[in-house]
């Protein structure tokens, strides 16, 4: 070989390495196949045709390859207990799901599978070997499947093609095994990469694609049904017979619940989960959902619901740290077109004191969604935290790495539970935004105490309609209240907690007193042991009307928990405050009896929120890969 023969092989050798990088094909080297290619759903539009060809190995918002992390178990195989019975654990319950084999499980599996194609390869000859693999990161991430005899099978580790079916051209499918959990892991992306060796020469061709993010669900999504817990225990979702722990209350929450829902026209049952006592639901899982472009351009998506991470001070084994009425998420919940995922940091079960006192942190009731707003058409999650008050830093890494949703913290260190549902909910509203949020206010609950009083009425029961016994001051009057140090103090607290959180959304967010619609609240100071690391607590003294639950844009209701506040002329001044407010961005309150259920529970109890969660009706979506931000 010459010099010049030299420098124009080496010429060539470079073209065709750049033209790989890109995705594209490049002449044919003598004796070659003509036409090495591999296509997907680079444009987005549900089909494979020619204009998904350009820039097939690039990934960007505006274009690039899509598919599902493909975890919810459309033939409802996955057990719910070890072939002897036994309970599973949390790792093994979380480990099974339609990527865990490597199989289609029917139709409604397939759709959830990104397409791909090899066109033709008439010319190849008969000795040619031809490969498709991911990329060595993205190896155990990802799972291709080829059509066979009118099958979908995997392709197998090798990734061998055969020269009859590189001849017809091939129908292939990709799963995402996982979700994006930590970037330093694994990115979401994978390369695609066809080498087909023939008469000498090996050419290739490659494409990338990027598993669909996670996203949380929010509060503007129209209610589907209502999540509440049912007091058989988790344990019979999983082959085992034990008793009912009835809840005091809970016959009350649920008939104003169902009757709340009918006057909406929401007349779907409950779903029941089961709890064994351990009501909470909004504190179990957080619903979310993800989706790929499907048939004629449309939102392809499945639900997924995501684990509280919080681990618990007493678990029952080391095995199954995790709050046992949050396993529905797998043994309930699961199924066609459901997924569950489950992230924590393992390494909390060995710190008693993190469980204890900071644990609370990364149940679901600290974890919200801001909605869809200028600049963030997907909505973004806000939780709450400061210092060594945070959730599980897996968890919350998980979240973040999704790349859509970016998410804002406040400070929630002065809550006694500390979670963001104490103070704060969204609502639709006819407003700029289409929403507003909705927040607790402390100084407002003790304004309407002092007017009251100012005008004769200090005199009155600050609690109405509850039995003194199950109250923590029997008989306290407003007069009183007004006066009592643990109000005072806890309006103190709770008022500068709320004027923090407010300037870190307004300077995280955007979020301003135009976009608020201010609550009546009381709060009030708890007793902590001696040795607790956390002081300055603060819980609510009525039931917050701030924790409850929106219905969604077609109904515009919200379901707040009765206040058994103070009265006046028979009319409970805290429920006439809040009805009026949010009457102003056009949302109406259903009322809900949650005193015995939820508020006067514990030391810092809850309210609607924290015992209610919701299956929302996502079919109104926006396409994430269609957003500016994309």
């Amino acid at each position: 070989m010459n010099d010049h023969s030299r420098i124009v092989s080496m010429g060539l050798a470079a073209l065709a390495s750049a033209a790989v990088v890109a995705g594209l094909a490049v002449p044919a080297a003598a004796g070659a196949p003509s036409r090495v290619m591999l296509r997907a759903d680079t444009d987005r539009d549900g089909r494979l045709t020619a204009a998904d060809d350009a820039g097939r190995g690039a990934w960007s918002g505006a274009r690039g390859a899509i598919m599902l992390p493909n975890l919810d178990d459309d033939r409802s195989r996955c057990p719910k207990a070890a072939p002897d019975g036994a309970r599973l654990t949390d790792a093994a319950l979380a480990a099974c799901d339609d990527a865990s084999d490597d199989v289609v499980n029917g139709a409604s599996d397939l759709a959830d599978l990104a397409r791909l194609e090899i066109p033709a390869m008439r010319d190849v000859s008969a000795s040619a070997k031809a490969t498709l693999l991911p990329d060595a990161r993205s190896r155990d991430k990802v799972r291709v499947f080829v059509e066979r005899k009118g099958t979908f099978v995997a392709l197998g580790p090798s990734g061998s093609v055969r020269v009859d079916e590189l001849r017809r051209g091939v129908r292939l499918a990709v799963e995402a095994r996982d979700v994006i959990r930590d970037p330093a892991v694994w990115s979401g992306f994978t390369d695609l990469t066809l080498s087909v060796a023939d008469r000498g020469a090996t050419r290739t061709d490659r494409v990338r694609l990027r598993v669909a993010p996670v996203l949380f669900q929010n509060d503007l999504m129209p209610l589907n049904r209502v999540v509440v817990a049912n007091p058989k225990a988790p344990e019979t979702l999983e082959g085992r017979k034990t008793p009912s722990t009835p809840v005091a209350g809970e016959a009350e929450y649920r008939r104003d619940m169902r009757r709340a829902l009918d006057a909406d026209g929401l007349r779907k049952p409950f779903v029941e989960s089961p709890a064994g006592g351990d009501q909470w639901m909004g504190d179990m899982y957080k619903t979310a959902y993800a989706s790929m472009p499907g048939p004629g351009g449309s939102e392809h998506r499945i639900v997924v619901n995501l684990r509280s991470p919080a681990v618990t001070p007493n678990f029952p084994a080391r095995d199954r740290p995790l709050r046992d009425a949050s396993r529905p998420v797998f043994t309930k919940l699961r199924g066609p077109g459901v997924a569950g995922i489950q992230q924590f940091d393992a390494t909390r079960v060995d710190r008693p004191d993190d469980n204890l006192y900071y644990g609370s942190a990364s149940s679901t009731g600290n974890f919200g969604t801001i909605p869809p707003y200028a600049g963030h058409p997907t909505g973004r999650i806000v939780y709450g935290g400061e210092g060594e008050f945070t959730p599980d830093p897996t968890f919350t890494t998980m979240l973040a790495a999704q790349g859509y949703q970016d998410p804002v913290v406040v400070d929630t260190s002065w809550l006694g539970v500390g979670h963001i549902d104490e103070f704060m909910h969204f609502v639709p509203a006819r407003n700029r935004r289409g929403w507003a949020m909705v927040v607790a206010d402390p100084r407002m609950g003790m304004k309407i105490l002092r007017d009251l009083a100012g005008s004769g009425g200090g005199s009155q029961r600050l609690i109405e309609g509850v039995d003194p016994s199950k109250t923590d001051k029997p008989g306290m009057t407003v007069a009183q209240a007004l006066r009592d140090p643990a109000l005072v103090d806890g309006t103190r607290i709770a008022g500068r907690g709320v004027d923090k959180a407010l300037r870190q959304l307004r300077e995280q967010a955007g979020i301003t007193e135009k976009d608020i619609v201010r609550v009546p609240a009381l709060f009030t100071k708890l007793t902590v042991p001696e040795g607790y690391p956390r002081d300055g607590l603060t819980v609510t003294y009525l039931p917050d009307a701030a924790n409850g639950i929106a219905t969604g844009t077609g109904t515009r209701g919200y379901l707040a928990p009765a206040q058994h506040g103070p009265r006046r002329n028979g009319k409970d001044l805290f429920e006439q405050a809040t009805e009026r407010a949010l009457r102003k961005v056009g949302t109406h309150v259903r009322w809900i009896e949650d005193w015995d259920y939820a508020h006067h529970v514990g030391t810092a109890g809850g309210d609607i929120h924290c015992v209610t969660n919701v299956d929302r009706d996502l079919r109104g979506t926006t396409a994430w890969w269609r957003t500016p931000t994309s």
